[in-house]
């Protein structure tokens, strides 16, 4: 279910995740409204569970990715506690630069409030959360 739509966003509440899909013209204010729309949404009802759809754009810029960690993340641990899982999905030619970057364990990241794990199949991240989901029940 479709619940935020922009020129460059497109949030929705799929299987008891959010999934926040971007495409190649992301502009910053789509990428934090959407954020912002979700976190409302994951706020309202306890979701726990969220997928970034990167493929179409690659990395995330400097600037978007730091008000990521440093605006949405705290408030995700803030509002949601503990558990929560990211999947981030981006293109292959991303995936293989992040992985010569920081090695295979570089692209997950653990704490009791939000696991972080990369991927470049979506199919992948989607069964990751979903066998999350499924630990949780």
């Amino acid at each position: 279910m479709e619940f935020y739509k922009s020129e460059t966003c497109e949030v929705g509440f799929v299987a008891d995740r959010l999934e926040l899909r971007y495409n190649r013209n992301l502009r910053s204010e789509d990428f934090r409204g959407g954020l912002l729309k979700a976190l409302e949404r994951a706020r309202e009802h306890q979701i726990k569970l969220w997928l970034f759809d990167l493929r179409n754009i690659g990395r995330l810029s400097d600037e978007e990715e730091t008000w990521l960690q440093v605006q949405i993340f705290p408030q995700i641990m803030m509002y949601l506690g503990t558990g929560n899982h990211v999947a981030l999905v981006v293109d292959e030619r991303c995936y293989d630069d992040m992985i010569k970057e920081s090695g295979l364990l570089g692209l997950k990241s653990y704490n009791s409030f939000i696991i972080i794990n990369t991927f470049c199949d979506l199919q992948h991240a989607i069964d990751w959360l979903d066998h999350r989901q499924s630990e949780c029940a």
